[in-house]
């Protein structure tokens, strides 16, 4: 299986990060995908997916950064290199809107959209307490390929996600006690269009929930999802490795 968004640079899984990879291989998980939040880590982000095989990285700016200097040129030559498979994670989170206003979030993430110009891979976008706005600013674009991360909204946005043609990917928060409404929207994704994910050192599944997150985790978002489709783990992660792979196509030349 695969965790297809964490952030192995995060202080606590970067000092440990040779064991928590090890760990994680030991559960089961082939490969990790580490995601760029911004400029100040971006190349320790892109440094750690070079360094392991099974490793790939994102580059891109998260809405709370939005008020920070940001290089777009720099940003489309790091999306060339090679294990960079991703634009991500950009988006809106009008959760802090006092730290970081809409107008700013919204004028961040079209530069991020307008990357899609000149550079042609999938985007992992950030969404919270943003719909519609996220929908509306995402129209203006021709963005063909895309994941809404750690989906945590209602089924009726899942259902636009779907409409446009997008993944929705699943974190431990599918595991806590009052995600309800999330489980039954994650029984609804269809089986070709929906991924498993950490957001570590973030939202660790139950029964670890309270301690830090790490890639093994995802194992047990694996175990909850098969529960609920009622299906083994084995398909679960052949299902989940196999949209993972279809998204992130870059990511085909380092699949062995």
């Amino acid at each position: 299986m695969i965790d297809s968004h964490a952030h192995l640079y995060y202080d606590g899984i970067y000092q440990d990060l040779n064991e928590k990879l090890r760990f994680a291989k030991l559960t089961g998980v082939t490969h990790v995908l580490t995601v760029g939040t911004d400029f100040g880590t971006m190349p320790s982000n892109i440094e750690i997916a070079e360094k392991y095989d099974n490793v790939f990285c994102s580059v891109g700016v998260h809405p709370l950064h939005c008020n920070e200097d940001r290089d777009l040129e720099k940003l489309k030559a790091w999306a060339q290199k090679d294990k960079v498979v991703a634009i991500g994670e950009v988006g809106l989170d009008y959760h802090y809107e006092e730290e970081a206003p809409r107008d700013a979030q919204k004028k961040l993430l079209k530069d991020m959209l307008s990357l899609s110009e000149s550079v042609d891979l999938p985007y992992i976008f950030h969404a919270r307490e943003c719909y519609p706005d996220i929908f509306d600013v995402i129209a203006e674009y021709n963005i063909e390929n895309a994941v809404f991360h750690c989906y945590t909204d209602t089924i009726e946005n899942a259902k636009k996600v779907l409409d446009l043609g997008y993944y929705i990917s699943f974190s431990g928060v599918v595991t806590f006690k009052k995600s309800d409404e999330l489980r039954e929207i994650a029984k609804y994704v269809p089986a070709d269009r929906f991924l498993i994910e950490t957001d570590s050192p973030y939202l660790t599944p139950v029964p670890y929930r309270g301690k830090q997150n790490e890639p093994a985790y995802v194992a047990l978002v694996a175990e909850l999802l098969a529960s609920l489709r009622n299906i083994s783990v084995d398909e679960l992660s052949e299902i989940t490795t196999n949209n993972f792979f279809r998204l992130f196509s870059k990511a085909r030349n380092h699949s062995d």
